[in-house]
C-alpha cells in the first residue's frame, strides 16, 4: 500500500511539473526572441550624429560606456579616443572598437558589443490621423505601407491615403493607400513626413431620409452616396438631383462617379 501511494505521489508531481516546465521554457523563448529582433532591427541601422548607444567590452566594465555619437559623427572612447561611427551599422562600430583596441595595445583579442539604445539621426515623421504619431527609426527598410502600419494605420477619421513629403524637397505626394502595387510600397528615407489626412468627404442634404457628412470611396457614385444617406423621402426625386462642385453647379447624374467635396441635394418632386 505504501508503494503504491508514493508512485501515485510521484506521479502527480510529474503531471503538475510538466506545464510549469513548460510555461516556464515557452517564456524564456519569448525572452530570447524579443532579444533577437531587437538586436536585428540595429543590425542594419546606419548609424548618425546624437544617436545614443550602449557600448560594452566584455570583461571590461570600466571600458563600457553609453555615449552620443558626436556632431562630428564619432565617439570618444577611453584609452583609444575618437572612433567614426557615422554611417556604420552597430556590428562595424564594434569591430572597429575591438580593433582599436587591439592595435593599441590595450586588450587581446577584445569582445565588443554595441546597441542603440536610442535612435535619433534618422527617422521617419508620420502626423495626421493615426493612432501612434510620432518619429520612428529607420532600423530597417519600410516603405509607405509598413511604415502607417507601424504607426497603428489610418484611423476611422483619417483618409485611406497618406501625404508624402519627401526630404530631398522634392515636394510632397498624394499616395492612395489602395494600390498597394505603386505608391504605398515606395521606400522611405531618413527625413520623410508622412501625413493622414482626415477622410474625405460626400455631402447628401434635401428630400433624403439622413442627410449629412458620409466618406468618400473611391469609384463611388451618387446613387451609392445617396444609398448612405438612407435614400429619397417620399417626396425625393430622383431624377431631379442637383450637384455642386467646387462652388459650382453641375450636371450629373445618379451614376456618374463622385469626386471628393461633391455635395449631392436631393429636390422635391413636381406635383
Amino acid at each position: 500500500m505504501k508503494a503504491d501511494t508514493l508512485l501515485k505521489s510521484i506521479s502527480t508531481l510529474l503531471i503538475i511539473a510538466g506545464p510549469m516546465a513548460a510555461t516556464a521554457q515557452t517564456a524564456a523563448g519569448n525572452a530570447a526572441a524579443t532579444a533577437t529582433a531587437a538586436q536585428a532591427a540595429s543590425a542594419g541601422y546606419q548609424l548618425g550624429p546624437n544617436d545614443e548607444l550602449k557600448i560594452s567590452v566584455f570583461g571590461q566594465p570600466d571600458l563600457s560606456t553609453t555615449t552620443r555619437i558626436k556632431e562630428d559623427g564619432t565617439v570618444l572612447l577611453a584609452l583609444v579616443g575618437p572612433v567614426s561611427a557615422k554611417g556604420k551599422t552597430t556590428s562595424q562600430l564594434a569591430q572597429d572598437i575591438a580593433a582599436g583596441y587591439a592595435s593599441g595595445g590595450y586588450l587581446t583579442k577584445p569582445s565588443v558589443s554595441v546597441e542603440v539604445s536610442n535612435y535619433v539621426s534618422r527617422f521617419v515623421t508620420v502626423l495626421g490621423n493615426v493612432p501612434e504619431a510620432g518619429n520612428y527609426p529607420l532600423d530597417r527598410d519600410y516603405t509607405v505601407a509598413s511604415m502607417l502600419a507601424k504607426a497603428g494605420g489610418s484611423t476611422k477619421d483619417g483618409a485611406n491615403a497618406v501625404i508624402l513629403t519627401p526630404a530631398d524637397g522634392s515636394g510632397p505626394v498624394r499616395i492612395s493607400l489602395a494600390d498597394m502595387g505603386a505608391g504605398a510600397m515606395r521606400p522611405l528615407k531618413a527625413g520623410d513626413t508622412l501625413f493622414v489626412p482626415p477622410a474625405e468627404k460626400v455631402y447628401v442634404y434635401g428630400q433624403v431620409q439622413q442627410p449629412g457628412a458620409f466618406s468618400y470611396v473611391p469609384g463611388q457614385s451618387f446613387r451609392q452616396a445617396l444609398a448612405l444617406a438612407g435614400g429619397p423621402t417620399l417626396a425625393g426625386s430622383t431624377k431631379r438631383i442637383k450637384v455642386r462642385r467646387e462652388g459650382k453647379e453641375i450636371q450629373a447624374k445618379l451614376d456618374d462617379p463622385v469626386k471628393p467635396e461633391d455635395v449631392l441635394i436631393i429636390r422635391e418632386k413636381l406635383f
